[in-house]
This record gives C-alpha cells, sequence and structure tokens, in this order.
C-alpha cells in the first residue's frame, strides 16, 4: 500500500516523438514512419508513472514551470486525467518547454530539447509546493533549470533537515559543465543517472569507480541505469549488477523515469515503519525489482511486474 506524499520537481516537457525509424533522414528526404505527442520531463513522467502504479490521488504532486500556451493545456489535461496534483508555475509569454526524440531502430534514443520556461523554473515556488503539499519523498531532477540548477543543493539540505527522503535526478546540463550538481550529492538520499550522464559528471569511465565516488560524495544510494543491460548499484560492501526484465517494448523513451517511479513506489511501504539509514537495503530490494521499464510495457508485462513488489 501507498503511504506517502511525494512531490515531483525540475523540468517538464511535451515529447514529439519519431519512433522506429529506419535511419535518420538526409537532407530533403522524408522518411514515414510511426510518430505522437506525449507528456516528458523526469518530474512529469515519475508523477504518472507513481500513479499508474497504484499511488492515491492526492499522493502525488508536481512543480514545474509552463509557458503561456496550447502546450501548457495539454501537460494539464495529461496530468489532470492521471489524478497528478498540479503546482505550475506559468511563466507570462514564454513557452513550454518541446523535445524532438528520433528513435532509430537498433539504436539509442536522439534527443533535441528546447528548455524554455523550464529555465524559468521559480526556486520560491518549489519551496511552497513543498510546504503546502506536507511532502515526505522529494524527488528532484536537475540541469535544464539555469538558476535553480545551482541551488539545488538548498533545496534537498532543506528537505533532509525536514526528514524527508530525497531522490536526485539529472541530465547533461544547459550551457555549463557538471560541476554545479556536487554540492546536491551530500544531501541525496538516492541519485540515479545513467551511464553516460555518470560519465559527464565524474569524468571516469568506470562505473564501478564512478559509484564508489559518488559514495564517497556522501550519496547514501547511488543507482545507474544502463538501457536494456539492467542497472548498477551498491549492495552492503558489493556492488551488484541487476538485469531488466524481458518485456515487449512499445517505446525506450521514459525507461529511467519508470525504474525512479518504482524504487519510490515501493519505498513509500517502509516509511511508516523506519528512516532511511535502515532503508537502504529495501531499496536495493525495491531496485531488484524494478530494474525493467513500466510505463512503456504492455498490460501483461505489467500485471508481471506488479506481482513482484
Amino acid at each position: 500500500m501507498f503511504h506517502a506524499k511525494i512531490l515531483s520537481a525540475g523540468f517538464l516537457c511535451v515529447d514529439f516523438i519519431a519512433a522506429c525509424l529506419p535511419a535518420i533522414p538526409g537532407p530533403g528526404e522524408i522518411i514515414y514512419a510511426p510518430a505522437g505527442i506525449r507528456l516528458g520531463g523526469h518530474p512529469a513522467n515519475v508523477s504518472v508513472d507513481l500513479m499508474q502504479l497504484g499511488a492515491g490521488r492526492g499522493d502525488v504532486e508536481i512543480a514545474c514551470a509552463v509557458g503561456s500556451d496550447v502546450l501548457r493545456e495539454f501537460a494539464v489535461s495529461v496530468l489532470r486525467e492521471k489524478g497528478v496534483v498540479m503546482f505550475l508555475q506559468e511563466v507570462e509569454g514564454e513557452e513550454t518547454s518541446k523535445r524532438l526524440t528520433l528513435i532509430v531502430k537498433g539504436e539509442d534514443r536522439r534527443f533535441i530539447n528546447d528548455p524554455r520556461a523550464n529555465q524559468k523554473l521559480s526556486f520560491d515556488h518549489v519551496l511552497g509546493a513543498i510546504k503546502m503539499f506536507r511532502t515526505s519523498m522529494f524527488y528532484v531532477a536537475s540541469g535544464m533549470l539555469r538558476d535553480f540548477d545551482f541551488r539545488v543543493w538548498e533545496r534537498l539540505k532543506f528537505c533532509e533537515e525536514k526528514g524527508m527522503v530525497t531522490m536526485l535526478d539529472i541530465v547533461r546540463p544547459v550551457g555549463r559543465g557538471w560541476g554545479y550538481v556536487r554540492p546536491a550529492l551530500r544531501f541525496a538520499d538516492i541519485m540515479h543517472c545513467n551511464v553516460l550522464e555518470l560519465r559527464g559528471l565524474i569524468g571516469l569511465d568506470n562505473v564501478e569507480d564512478g559509484l564508489r565516488w559518488l559514495a564517497e560524495m556522501g550519496v547514501r544510494l547511488p543507482v545507474i541505469s544502463d538501457g536494456e543491460k539492467g542497472l548498477l548499484s551498491p549492495y552492503d560492501d558489493r556492488i551488484i549488477r541487476q538485469l531488466a526484465f524481458r518485456v515487449s517494448v512499445i517505446d525506450p523513451s521514459g525507461a529511467g523515469d519508470a525504474l525512479c517511479a518504482g524504487i519510490l513506489f515501493k519505498l513509500s511501504e517502509l516509511l511508516q515503519r523506519k528512516r532511511f539509514e535502515d532503508l537502504s537495503r529495501g531499496c536495493s530490494r525495491a531496485i531488484n525489482v524494478w530494474a525493467g521499464c513500466w510505463s512503456r510495457m504492455r498490460r501483461g508485462d505489467r500485471d508481471h511486474a506488479r506481482r513482484h513488489i
């Protein structure tokens, strides 16, 4: 049973996805392939995934910035339909963030991001959401929030001091190096990123060395996702690699967000009984059963995953 108030904060975008491409078209070339529009951005995906996992209406909130345009209306309609509590900052005269995702068969995804309103997210707006929502778990995604990024450590520190479980997620930063995120690491109970982001952050090719470095920086439980290969994370005095579920993949985008939602959902069941210092082992067990992609699974695969919670 879900036992937490989870606030997801950071960036939100509307995804325009072209999937199953035979190749990237050349100059002047037209390729016909399936395409669609979806709500995206780590906090939006995590919030929606939590609701799909069974969180109750009123238990999941999102704090992000949107523009004053039609894409804002699209984002609001999706979040409202899923039952997510919205604390959206509307940036007058700005556009909602957009992302173009190109998926070539047999290759990793390609992204083109336009941050827009995300770069105007107010530090005080997120603080207001935390206080109003009486948050018990705080998830924040950072990297394209401009001024907010440099103060993300303050929000994590505030939440830690208030007894909340904190989770930090990162993407390649816009117009700056990775150094901005380092002060935040010591206030993160859990940190998630993928292998490429980890290498960008620490400048090391070896993922296991990177996990040890994150632990030395103060992260209590680093979780590194590696696509179809699953993930790596510390467990007791060793590092484990957990393989991903074999599933019928509809769309690989958002798989890392589904993983984060699964971890938060499982931890919510333990919050009533103990604090995070006693939860790292439980979190590792949660990782073991949530290394697959939830939000992009077919219904039969989702039912299979739920039975493992």
